[in-house]
């Protein structure tokens, strides 16, 4: 916890949620306004699509922010169904400088809590964003 940034019980809940009982298609994390704390920001059901978690993380990107995430991907290997959960750091070009230290410095300390977590992917442009580099990072541990 270098930046002094802690994690809040509800983000170990709900990342056990979709984890455990693949409650949720995805789950974004924030850090507080105060700065102390990562918390939940939103948890999507299975109603939600991919592109509705990128357009939530575009929202971060019109206000000059970052935001961490988890995603269940579901996709077929060798005719066989998968889901593994990738997490996210996204961290656009427009966020400050501030933003980017700070989720920076802080991930590690949320990464730490998460096992299970099949890749980890940062993202700072949309083309980061596209289904076909989450998958190709995900596959790419089993190749």
């Amino acid at each position: 916890m270098a930046s002094g940034v802690a994690v809040s019980d509800e983000c170990i809940r709900v990342y056990d949620e979709i984890k455990m009982g693949h409650q949720w298609l995805y789950i974004i994390y924030r850090v507080s306004e105060d700065l102390r704390t990562i918390i939940v920001e939103e948890k999507a059901g299975h109603d939600k699509t991919y592109q509705d978690f990128v357009a939530r993380l575009k929202q971060a990107e019109a206000k000059r922010q970052c935001r961490y995430a988890v995603f269940d991907v579901r996709f077929i290997q060798n005719d066989v169904p998968q889901e593994r959960l990738a997490f996210f750091l996204w961290s656009p070009d427009m966020a400050t400088i501030k933003q980017k230290m700070i989720y920076t410095s802080s991930k590690q300390a949320l990464r730490n809590k998460m096992r299970g977590i099949h890749a980890e992917i940062q993202c700072t442009e949309d083309s980061d964003l596209t289904m076909s580099n989450v998958l190709e990072r995900i596959c790419s541990k089993y190749t």
